[in-house]
This record gives structure tokens, sequence and C-alpha cells, in this order.
């Protein structure tokens, strides 16, 4: 047999590049009684296929194969070069023997000469052959091979070793790769598929990763799920990809324990929960969410769980996130069942994929993290244990509106689950760290708090000076404090703070009409921690202005610093200026844009108590307060201008409107820097390309770059078919009075009122003719909701007020009642006929004798004709 195996192997001896390939097998085959290599001592040059690639093998060797025969696998001691499995390599080393394994050492060439197109695949052998004493252990030392079915005949050999048996005699498995496979728990294998080594007197089969080790039973292990090899983690982030389940579209049974409850995380209009192998650790966790709602029922933390579904991957450029689409109902075996146990990591393990992967969807802790960002996009803040920043997120219900901690204190732990994410390589964005409730953010030891800083006066004259105060927490530990100021482009100077009935005072002097005046407060404890206010004095100062009488619109809206507001935020302020848009834009945003100039910096909008009926060429006089960051309305309204009126006067109507200013798509791009100037500002472009149908709007691009265009304030809800302005998504096409726009085709003109809501700029169109189309019937338009619909309430949780969102398709009788937990009525919130639409309903926390409602969970109910629907909010004091 060893003849004829050799007839068929006999590729001899040839030439590639000027070096002589040897062949693996002539490497290893002997008969000698010491098992000792022929050509040991020498020095040769092999080629073959990476069977095991050394990232598995603790970075110290790797397994080179160059056919599926005995005799043609080797180990290769070599910590300098890298290949990854299914890598085709060439090399040049020494051939040694090594306490009784053949191995080639002393590595002096090396080229990955092609990623192999057919992989070496492992040998069926018995468990009896390979044994330490096996007739074949010797052919095989070095070869990918696969055993079984096998019973685990000792789970526990000592060194990580467990022994298995086919029936042929036992042999034993090794743990030099991590393969998360817990053997005590189960009676046999599958399979068991690795390289077969030498190693301390005895061979054994090394599993590279959990899925060469096949478990018995109808359950498959998360871990084989989860966990890809290293060398597809470092190709990640080039090639996005290769993080990618090698389950990806498998059908496949899992048990595990719920680690995320149900009704918790945001899912959209759908639901989703997270859960684990009940041992934890790395590839352990993993997330099943479901478009309806109402498909997993309740789960609780520590439901043990059986379901059946499929393995996807949901992928949000770049990050590919693993999860389980079920298939048939989740089945609850028990509950109230320990949780797994949460790993401790640093914040630098989550910011690139080879380290940060293998914790997706796993629970795990960080410690004493300083807080080093506080204004990103999306997430909370940045923290930072001195390894690598990561950014902390509020998919959580229970963490929202979470308030940001001083500038670099520290959180003595945090825990949560990580979630790969939208976000960058580049910047180490593409994985947050998701805590699920505020006890899991344990703040440590803090540097002082400033807040409610503020001055006696909106702006001033150059008569007047103006008195800044502020609160320091705690009052104990205060050590000093300062109010550094400058005027216009000037160098800052500095006024000692006094303490006078809590509040912390100085006084910047008088300065001249027209000036800018720019200040923070440097706040230092008595141990020499300095806080400050705003916390990054580079992107933002508190400002006011010297001016005469009421300011105008330009100066109301325009900021100083890259994250400033207005020099005006949360004082008073009267203004006038001409409404430019209709009811059909507050009937969608519960606001009006108005301008007193054309161009940058001269539009705000207006909420509060405004007549929903003004019309465009309303000229008004508004008083109220100026916000950058309306709680009421964050994520539609965050960064617009607004001015929450007290009062509004219409001084004349059919008022000629400030001229449109033409500007380029890329002054749009929600990251231009003049992006902010045009805010509330009628804007038109020229001569756009459709590049984009989305879900919520359409991406137009002239040429200079990409902006976002939206109708929701002209038709209200621009996603459902109608002949106005139709997004159809899944046609890739926008519909304009009847007519179809493709992508790649041109429109001639769009203008309309600019803004920023739902986490993007884009140009909101009021009409057809504002997309250079007119229609006889433009009176007639009218917004229509074509279904039933109620969303989350917003804010939540909330305190002490929150809005309850909804839209019914035609004129019905609508019931909109509170309920909490225990299902008793709270408070009958509408009991009346309504017209079609969107609706807003404001619950200001109280019951229906007007008491405070405690803290707790309550649901909202609604019944509108035939159709009925239920939330849960939480109020928390």
């Amino acid at each position: 047999m060893k003849k004829a195996i050799r007839v068929l192997l006999v590729w001899a001896v040839w030439s590639t590049a000027g070096a002589q390939i040897t062949l693996i097998r002539d490497i290893q085959y002997t008969t000698s009684p010491t098992g000792d290599s022929p050509l040991k001592d020498q020095i040769v040059t092999i080629s073959g296929v990476v069977t095991g690639e050394i990232y598995a093998f603790k970075n110290s060797y790797y397994y080179v194969q160059d056919a599926n025969a005995p005799w043609s696998g080797i180990k290769v001691y070599d910590k300098t070069h890298f290949a990854a499995q299914g890598d085709r390599v060439t090399l040049t080393g020494t051939v040694a023997e090594y306490k009784g394994v053949t191995e080639i050492t002393a590595v002096t060439a090396f080229t990955v000469d092609s990623i192999a197109t057919n992989w070496i695949q492992p040998m069926a052998v018995t468990t009896g052959e390979i044994a330490t004493t096996g007739a074949n252990a010797e052919a095989y030392e070095g070869c990918l091979v696969r055993v079984g079915p096998a019973a685990i005949t000792n789970p526990n050999l000592g060194y990580g070793e467990w022994q298995i048996d086919d029936g042929s005699g036992p042999c034993r498995v090794d743990d030099e790769a991590k393969y998360y496979f817990l053997q005590a728990q189960y009676g046999s294998v599958q399979s068991v598929t690795g390289i077969l080594d030498f190693a301390n007197g005895d061979t054994k089969i090394e599993p590279r990763l959990a899925n060469d080790v096949i478990e018995e039973g109808p359950y498959t292990r998360i871990q084989r799920i989860q966990q890809v090899r290293y060398s597809d983690l470092l190709k990640t982030p080039t090639q996005n990809a290769k993080d990618k389940s090698y389950m990806n579209g498998d059908t496949v049974t899992v048990r595990g324990i719920v680690t995320m409850p149900t009704g918790l995380c945001y899912a959209g209009a759908g639901i989703k929960f997270t859960f684990a192998a009940p041992e934890g650790g790395p590839w352990s966790g993993l997330l099943s969410y479901h478009a309806d709602s109402t498909a997993y029922g309740s789960l609780y933390e520590g439901d043990e769980i059986v379901m059946t579904g499929y393995i996807s991957e949901y992928t949000t450029a770049p990050s590919n996130m693993t999860e389980f689409f079920i298939t048939s109902p989740i089945d609850i075996i028990n509950f109230g069942q320990p949780l797994p146990k949460v790993d401790s990591i640093k914040t630098g393990d989550l910011r690139w994929p080879t380290t940060a992967e293998q914790w997706g969807t796993c629970m795990v802790k960080v410690g004493n993290a300083k807080v080093t960002y506080l204004t990103p996009q999306y997430e909370l803040f940045e923290i930072d244990d001195g390894s690598g920043g990561v950014l902390v997120d509020d998919e959580s219900d229970s963490i929202r509106n979470y308030p940001d901690p001083p500038l670099k204190s520290t959180f003595e732990s945090m825990q949560g689950w990580v979630y790969h994410h939208y976000g960058y390589y580049t910047d180490s964005t593409a994985y947050k760290l998701e805590p699920l409730y505020r006890t899991q953010m344990v703040l440590g030891a803090a540097p002082l708090t400033v807040k409610n800083t503020t001055r006696n006066l909106a702006a001033a004259t150059a008569a007047q000076s103006v008195i800044v105060t502020t609160t320091l927490d705690p009052a104990a530990n205060v050590g000093s404090a300062k109010v550094f100021y400058k005027v216009n482009d000037g160098a800052y100077a500095a006024l000692p703070m006094t303490l006078s009935n809590g509040v912390y005072r100085a006084e910047i002097p008088a300065q001249a009409l027209g000036s800018v005046v720019n200040y923070y407060i440097e706040a230092t404890d008595q141990g020499g921690q300095k806080t400050y206010d705003p916390p990054d004095q580079t992107l933002a100062n508190h400002t006011y202005l010297v001016l005469e009488g009421n300011p105008t619109l330009a100066q109301v809206q325009k900021t100083y610093w890259p994250s400033g507001d207005s020099p005006f935020q949360n004082f008073k302020v009267t203004v006038e200026g001409v409404v430019t848009a209709d009811s059909l834009f507050y009937a969608k945003y519960g606001a009006y844009p108005i301008q007193d100039a054309a161009g940058a910096w001269n539009g705000v909008f207006i909420l509060g108590q405004v007549p929903n009926s003004l019309h465009r060429g309303d000229r008004v006089r508004v008083t109220g307060r100026v916000e950058d960051h309306n709680a009421a309305y964050l994520y539609k309204w965050e960064g617009n201008t607004q001015i929450i009126a007290d009062t509004t006067i219409v001084l004349a109507k059919a008022q000629e409107l400030p001229a449109v200013v033409t500007v380029t798509t890329n002054d749009l791009k929600s990251k231009s820097t003049l992006a902010e100037q045009y805010e509330g500002v009628l804007v038109q472009v020229r001569n756009a390309t459709l590049t984009a149908v989305n879900s919520y709007d359409v991406t137009i691009n002239d040429g200079s770059g990409e902006c976002l265009l939206d109708g929701d304030a002209f038709i209200g809800r621009d996603q459902d078919p109608n002949p106005n302005f139709y997004i159809n998504r899944a046609a890739k096409v926008l519909i304009v009075a009847g007519d179809t726009i493709k992508i790649g085709e041109q429109i001639k003109m769009v203008q309309g009122v600019f803004l920023y809501s739902f986490g993007s700029h884009k140009i909101e169109i009021r009409d057809l003719r504002d997309i250079g189309t007119t229609t006889g019937v433009f009176n007639a338009v009218v917004a229509q909701p074509l279904h039933f619909a109620l969303e989350q309430n917003y804010p939540n949780p909330f305190n002490p007020e929150t809005r309850l969102y909804f839209q019914i398709p035609e004129p019905q009788n609508v019931q909109l009642v509170i309920y909490n937990i225990r299902g008793h009525i709270v408070r009958n919130l509408v009991d009346n006929r309504l017209d079609a639409g969107d609706h807003i309903v404001n619950w200001d926390g109280r019951d229906n004798h007007g008491n405070p409602a405690p803290t707790g969970v309550y649901i909202y109910r609604i019944k509108a004709g035939d159709h009925m629907a239920a939330r849960k909010m939480t109020l928390v004091k």
C-alpha cells in the first residue's frame, strides 16, 4: 500500500522560482523505529496550503499540507511569518525533530503565493488509528483529520485535554487553540476536526476554532455560529463581509439564557432581544430580531429558551451584525436562571474587529474609565480606561436622556452588551457599549459639576456690564472658580468668581456696541481637578452680543463656535419675520419657519403659542424663549434654532417672501460647515441628479456633493403611495406630480425650507411649485395618512411629561387611555371624533384627579374605529 501511495504522489521534485520544492511526504514518510524524518537537519523548500493558521496557535506555529493524503502535512515553528488558513505558501526552512514531532524551523524564506481555490479537506480517520499507539498515527501527523461520531470517554485528562472513542480505541483532543466547547456537559460528539499533533508523548487532535467540534444533540452552540478566524477579522476593515458567520443562512436550533429582555432596546417597529450560552465568554452572545413586535411575547432576563430559526447578517455599513430569525415560536423552558458571567475587558478591546468581534452581543464590563468626549452625533459619550476610547450608546429605553457626566469624570464600572452597528473602522466607532440600566453605569469620584450657568442679560448695551453666575457641586469640594472671557477675536481675560448665597458670580465689564463676547467657566476642586463649562472650549463658549434694541433673526441664529448654541440660548427675545411655509408644514412639524431677510442665518423656527392657521406671507412678531435643544422634540428638532413663543402677533398678511437663495447641494450636506447657517432659510439647488431613494427621503447631487430632499412637510408621509410626492424605495423611483424620476435622472430645480430633523439636514419642499412643477389642484392637496399607527412616545423615559403620537386614515371616534402596569385606568386623554391625519397628545404625568403619577411603567392604549394598539412608557422621577 505504501508503494502504491508513493506512486500516486510522485510529483518528485520540481523547480519553482529557482527553488527546489520538496514534497512534504518526502519529509514525513519514514520506516525508522524512531520516527525521525529522513531529511532531518536538511534545508528544504515546501509549497502547500495553510490548514492551521498561526493566529490560532499562539502566534508561534502553523500547519501546511500539500495533498489530501497521509504524510502530507507538517508543523512549521515560525513566529515571524503570518498567513491565513487557505493561503497557499512557499517557504524554506530546516527539518527538525522536537520531542518526537517532525517540524520545519528556522524559516529563511516565505511567500504567500495565492489564496487557495480548493482548500485542503479533512481526512476521515478513526480514533484508534491515530491514537498514540495507532497504526497510522505517524502517517497523519501534521495533517487535517476528522473523527466521529464518537463518545466522550474522559472529559478531563488534565491540561485541557480530553478523550473520545468511536469504537476503534480512544484518542486525545487538546486545546492549544480556542474552540469553546465544554466537553464535560456532553456525552458524545458528532465529529471533531483538527490537526493531528504529537506532544508530551501523545498524539492529539488540535481543533482550530469552535466549528471544528460538532456537539451531540439537537442544539447548536452559539460559539459555533459566532466565531470566525482571526485572519478574517484582520481583513474585515477592508473586506467588510469577512466577519460574517460561517453559518450565515443555516437553519439551526439553539438554547440559551435571555440577557436583554424584549421591549427594552430600540428595534424600530419590530422587537429584539439578546441571549447567550449559559457559560458566557467570547463568542457566546447572539441577537434575535423580528419585524413583528408581537412575534416573541415577553421575554425577561434569566429566561432559558429554545428556538429554531436561521442565521443572517444585518449590515449597517461597514458593520455586520449576526442575527437569529425564528421560524417557529420560542419555547421558554425555564425562568429565573442565573445570567451568564460578565467578562471584564478593556475599552480598547472594542475598537478593532480582532479584539471586539468576539464580544459582539455579549455582556461585558469595563472599569476605571474616564469620560473623554461628550458630543458624539448619535451616542451618549465616550469613555476610555487608558487603552482607547469606546462610545457608550443609548439603545436601551432605560438610559435615554442620560445626563452628560462631567468631562474627565471616571466611571468605576460600566456594564453593557456590545453592538456592532454603524460607525467606522477608520475612527474605531463600529462597536458600541450598550448599558441596559443606569445601575450598570457606576460613576466614581468625579471632578466638580458646573451647572445652571447663566447671566443676567440676554444681550447687553454698550453701557451695561454682564453678571455671570453658576453653581458648583459638591460645594464643599470647591477650590476656586473663574470666568474666562474675550471680546471678538481678542485674548481671554480671567475674572475670579465669588460665592454668594450658594451661587458663584463674576461681572464682565461693559463693551463697545457691536462686540461679540465669549466666555467659559473654569472650576477647580480642592484636589486640583478642573472642570469646564462648556466642557471643550475649542468647540463652544457661552456667547452674548452687545447691541441696541431687539435682535435680528441672524443675530439669534448665528453661532460662533463649531458646537456652539445661539447667543440667546434659553433667553427671551422679540423678533419679527415673514412666515415662509403653510399649515401643512405646521401639521408635520408643529412649527413654522420665518425669515426677516434672504440668505444665510436669516431664518428660525417658531413653536409654542403659535396659531396653527398661519399662511405664507404673514408678517409676525414673536416673543419667546430661544432653544437649540428642545427636549419635547429632541430627535425631531435637535440642532435647529427655535423660538418657543409665548405670544405670536400677525402684523400683516400677503407680504413678499424673502428671496430664495441659490446654493449647491454640497453646501447643504449634513457634514458641511455651511449647513448650519441655512437652517430655517429658503434655499434652492438647480440641475440636481437623483442619486438614491432612501426609506424616508431621497438623495440629490448637483455635482458638488450630496444632500437630502424630503416631502413630509407637503404630503405628511411621502413613503406612502400618492401621486404628488411619493418615495417608492422598493422601485427606487421618486414620483412627482404623476411623473416618475429614476435614479440618474435630473431635476431642473428644487427649493424649500432647509432644516435639521431626525438626524440629518434636508430640504423640505412645501408644495409642487418647489420642485419645478405646478398643478391646477394645488390648493386641494391634503396630507392623508394611509394607515393606522400608534408610535412610541417621546421622550421615554420621561419626566414630567411626554408626547403620544398616532395616525388615523379617516375621521374616526378615538379613545386614548393610560393604564398603570396593573391595568387600572390612570388618565383618559382622548374620547372624541378626530380628523384623519397625524395627531400628538401631551400627557403631563398626572391622573384623572390631577395628582402626579408615581414612577413606574405605564401602558397607553388607543382604539380608533376597529383598530386597537398599545405601547409601554416609563415615568421616572
